[in-house]
Order: structure tokens, then C-alpha cells, then sequence
């Protein structure tokens, strides 16, 4: 199969840094090169010039990664000759109608949920499940979670620093890293955006490029996500597993986990219990550190590529043809 990955096209695919939507294209469009599909990236925020990279070649499937742009999906169809079409939400408050409110994504949620023509590629089962609890047509639904790519990164059987934990995201009002700050034992990287008191003198390491983040996102003992809302388990949890970290992490970033003696969920009334976190953490590297060999293999065999893009490939056969031009 050929098949195009369009992106939002806000930033460079693959990203030198922070981008998860970005860093998923392009390990789509590897892993499907491996598995002898082509995977063309179409990143551009200007419609005809998305509608011009999609008449250049005879895709049969083309996935949009950005519901944003969802009025596109009918000029796709009327536009282009590609028989299969689909599109998958990266918004990390789907289960929250309140805040789809505050966001201004009322009218994306009210698309997809009426929806009867093109496809919609679920990126969780909790997104699935928030879909069709809001009537959306059940045969539009296909569930294709992400993956990590272990075989980006360096892997020490032994962590660098057995005392640290990291809290790897951007850093925004969101993934609420300001509120740990006391703990001293976290340190934090990431793009600081506006909006936050979060206190850059203090334990923060700057924002990594993509090569340092896979050279030195093993050398902690764990990794800290309290985050207020998440689609699914992110992709900094999954790559941190990947490398045999342990994980303190909010129910909103535990969807698709399972009860595990190296991941700890913090519930809701517990997010601002600050010693209460701090034990959690401690005991979260205590449990970890010798378990790194089996947490790396629970990852892999969950979260590789490899067996995920095999289904996604497979989603793509069993797809109805919606475009008949």
C-alpha cells in the first residue's frame, strides 16, 4: 500500500525536539517503509498545497493526524483519487467535555461524533470508548494505538542516576510541573511555554534535542507525568519503559496500562499531597531499579512498532472504500 501521513505542518517532521504528534508521523512512516508500504509525510498547514502532495502520487490510504483540520477530509475525497481515508484526535481532553468548552473544540468533538463517512483511527481505547458513549457510528471506529521505537534508543541496564527522577513534557499549564518543584529529587526537561510559575533556576535541565533525549532518558531511575488530561498513555511514558524506567504518573496517563509493581498511578485527590507524591516516587525507584531488564521487555512486547504498524496496516484492508472518484 501507499500511504500518505498528513501532519499539521506547525513543525518539522522528524522534530529536532518537542513534538509527540511529530515524533508518531515519522515512526509510522519508518516502520511502514519497513513493512514494504510506502509512508509519505504530507506536513503543510496550507490546504491546496496538502491537496497538490496528495495528487502526486496514487496513495490508497492517506490519515490525517490533525482533527483540526477536519473539513478537509470532503476535499480529500472530492479532490484527490485516494479510496481510503481516515483521520485520529491527538486532543488530550476528549473524556472532558468541560474543557472541550474552554478549548474552542466543541465543534471537532461534534464532527467526529457525527461523522457517518470517514473513518476515525482511535488512538486509545479510552477515546474510543468516549466516542461511542457520545453516539458516534461504531463502524467508523477502528482502534490503532501509537507506539514507541525502541531501537532509536540507548538502553543502560543500570540507571546513571539511581536518586533522580525526570519529568520529561513541555512544560505548561497542562502537565502541572510547577507544582512538584519542592520535590528535590525531580529534575525537569522540557520547552517552557507561558502561563505557568514554573521556576526555570530550579532543577530544570533546559529542553533536549531528539538525540540527547534517546542518549540520556535511561540514566534516571524513573520518570514523573502528573498531568491533568492525556489521550491514552503518552509517548514519554512508553519510551521511558522502553528504556526500564519505572513511572509516577496520573490516571489520565495510565489508560491503557496495566497494574504494574514499576508504575505508579497518583489518584486525583493525591496530585497535590506533596509528601505524599515524594514517598511515591521514592518507592517507585526502589520497586524499579532492579526490575529495568523486565520493564524494558513488558514495553517492547506492548508498545513496539513492529506488531502495532502490523495492525494498522491491517485496520487499513478491512477499511470500506470511501472515495470512489
Amino acid at each position: 500500500m501507499k500511504i500518505a501521513l498528513i501532519g499539521p505542518g506547525i513543525m518539522p517532521i522528524p522534530p529536532d525536539g518537542w513534538g509527540a504528534v511529530e515524533s508518531l508521523i515519522w515512526d509510522y512512516a519508518l516502520e511502514l517503509t519497513d513493512l514494504e508500504h510506502g509512508g509519505t509525510i504530507v506536513n503543510t498547514p496550507v490546504w491546496d498545497d496538502i491537496i497538490a502532495h496528495l495528487n502526486e502520487d496514487e496513495f490508497d490510504f492517506a490519515h490525517l493526524h490533525y482533527d483540526v483540520f477536519h473539513p478537509i477530509m470532503d476535499r480529500i475525497a472530492n479532490e484527490t483519487k485516494i479510496p481510503k481515508l481516515a483521520l485520529s484526535s491527538h486532543y488530550p481532553y476528549i473524556d472532558q467535555p468541560h474543557m472541550h468548552r474552554r478549548d474552542g473544540y466543541d465543534r471537532t468533538f461534534d464532527w467526529i461524533i457525527n461523522n457517518k463517512k470517514y473513518y476515525i483511527f482511535c488512538i486509545s481505547k479510552k477515546d474510543m470508548d468516549c466516542f461511542k458513549a457520545a453516539g458516534a457510528d461504531e463502524s467508523k471506529l477502528l482502534l490503532s494505538a501509537n507506539g514507541a521505537n525502541h531501537k532509536r534508543f540507548t538502553y543502560h541496564k543500570e540507571a546513571v542516576l539511581p536518586d533522580r527522577s525526570v519529568y520529561l513534557a513541555q512544560i505548561n499549564e497542562r502537565k502541572k510541573q510547577w507544582i512538584y518543584q519542592e520535590i528535590d529529587s525531580i529534575d525537569y526537561v522540557g520547552r517552557i511555554m507561558g502561563g505557568t510559575p514554573f521556576d526555570p533556576k530550579k532543577n530544570y535541565l533546559g529542553e533536549w534535542k531528539d538525540d540527547y533525549k534517546r542518549e540520556h532518558l535511561g540514566d534516571f531511575a524513573n520518570l514523573v507525568l502528573l498531568s491533568d488530561g492525556e489521550n491514552g498513555t503518552p509517548l514519554v511514558v512508553k519510551e521511558a519503559m522502553i528504556l526500564g524506567l519505572g513511572v509516577v504518573i496520573s490516571k489520565y496517563a495510565a489508560h491503557d496500562l496495566p497494574e504494574l509493581p514499576y508504575v505508579t498511578v497518583i489518584p486525583d485527590d493525591k496530585l497535590e499531597d506533596i509528601p505524599y507524591i515524594e514517598e511515591k516516587i521514592q518507592e517507585n525507584r526502589e520497586a524499579s531499579l532492579g526490575r529495568r531488564d523486565e520493564i524494558r521487555e513488558f514495553a517492547i512486547d506492548n508498545f513496539s512498532w513492529e506488531g502495532l504498524v502490523k495492525l494498522y496496516a491491517e485496520n487499513i484492508e478491512k477499511m470500506e472504500i470511501v472515495n470512489e472518484n
